[in-house]
């Protein structure tokens, strides 16, 4: 099992939510997200699904989960980049 970071890496446009560098985790069933920081529904939409499948061992080759390094926010009046990153515990 893994924990998994998803950080803001890149911005265009401006978000009134985030920030690069903002991030939030995963580990087990449980969200984390730094004290006095938000996610926007937008976003966690986006993450929410992958949040959880990318924290176990993927070691099928057809497995596309493991190739999954970033997700993007669906709010179309900006782009946020997440990058994904699976912290082994």
């Amino acid at each position: 099992m893994y924990k998994v970071r998803a950080k803001v890496v890149k911005m265009k446009g401006r978000c009134h939510y985030h920030n690069k560098g903002d991030y939030i985790e995963a580990e087990d069933d449980l969200l984390t997200v730094p004290d006095g920081k938000k996610i926007c529904l937008w976003s966690l939409s986006a993450l929410l699904p992958f949040l959880s499948a990318v924290q176990r061992e993927h070691d099928e080759p057809s497995d596309w989960l493991s190739t999954v390094d970033y997700i993007q926010c669906p709010d179309s009046s900006v782009e946020v980049l997440w990058e994904i990153e699976k912290i082994p515990v």
